[in-house]
């Protein structure tokens, strides 16, 4: 019998439309009726995850990639980067010109307001614009998408004195390799073409996983997880049943033990469902 089941979030939990579907809502309940615990994993920071978690009414989540996890009100696991490996990604980023975002529990700051890769997005948006906008509408949409709840301009060496558990950096593949040569005392995933996610080398939401099971007694064959992206490979090859949302990643779902439908499609509802864990 499943005990624990973890759901990422965004293309997992949520639609495109960065809607939780309905089907989703009532099966997470139906879940807390027969006594199995749905739990959050994602890469986002814990206060960006606060309306989700209110909305489904979900008090244990593992959040920054497994960084930080939280149990009914209570941190039982917290992993933050060094400040020397956070110094020297902030410089690296400031030598290769590109912003980076240093994530805490309750806030995030990065080199720029526009952050996650948003400034990728809103230029494939513009393209579709058939007449080139206003330079000050171009301001306005810039300082709009950069808004995003917390997220301030950084103040330098700022991460001194705070505890950063994750980083983000706006910077597209070609750097890859050397941000993985460079910094082997970190663990890069990329989430977007725009962006890449830093935490400490060896963690994952797997470990986050670990350090919960451990905490509340309960075995990994009791377990199952539902994911979309590269962060998920780890999360879904340490559970008894690693599921795959269709619209997933190809490397995900090539070593998911099943596959179900996209969040607009059910999946979650159907993959539940195949288990017997829902009517």
């Amino acid at each position: 019998m499943y005990k624990l089941i973890f759901f990422d979030i965004d293309g997992t939990l949520l639609t495109d439309k960065k809607r939780i579907p309905d089907s989703a809502r009532q099966a997470i309940q139906d879940l807390k009726k027969k006594g199995i615990l749905p739990v959050i994993a994602t890469g986002r920071a814990p206060f960006r995850i606060d309306e989700i978690l209110a909305s489904l009414d979900i008090q244990t989540h593992i959040t920054l990639n497994g960084q930080y996890v939280v149990h009914k009100g209570e941190v039982i696991h917290q992993n933050p980067l060094s400040v020397d490996s956070v110094k020297r990604l902030a410089l690296a980023a400031e030598t290769n010109k590109q912003r980076i975002a240093f994530c805490g529990s309750d806030e995030i700051l990065g080199t720029s307001m526009v952050t996650f890769g948003q400034k990728g997005l809103l230029k494939k948006m513009i393209q579709r614009v058939p007449i080139a906008p206003p330079k000050k509408v171009m301001k306005l949409l810039m300082r709009y998408v950069g808004s995003s709840k917390r997220v301030k301009p950084i103040l330098p060496h700022y991460y001194e004195d705070r505890t950063i558990y994750q980083c983000i950096i706006h910077t597209t593949e070609e750097y890859d390799a050397f941000y993985q040569e460079a910094f082997p005392d970190c663990h890069f995933t990329r989430w977007n073409p725009y962006s890449v996610d830093v935490i400490s080398k060896g963690m994952s939401k797997a470990v986050g996983i670990q350090k919960l099971i451990e905490h509340v007694g309960i075995d990994i064959s009791e377990t199952v997880a539902f994911g979309d992206g590269l962060n998920d490979i780890e999360m879904l090859q340490a559970v008894a049943m690693g599921i795959a949302m269709e619209n997933g990643r190809t490397e995900l779902k090539e070593i998911a033990d099943d596959i179900t439908a996209s969040p607009e499609n059910h999946g979650i509802l159907k993959g539940l469902q195949k288990l017997n864990l829902v009517p």
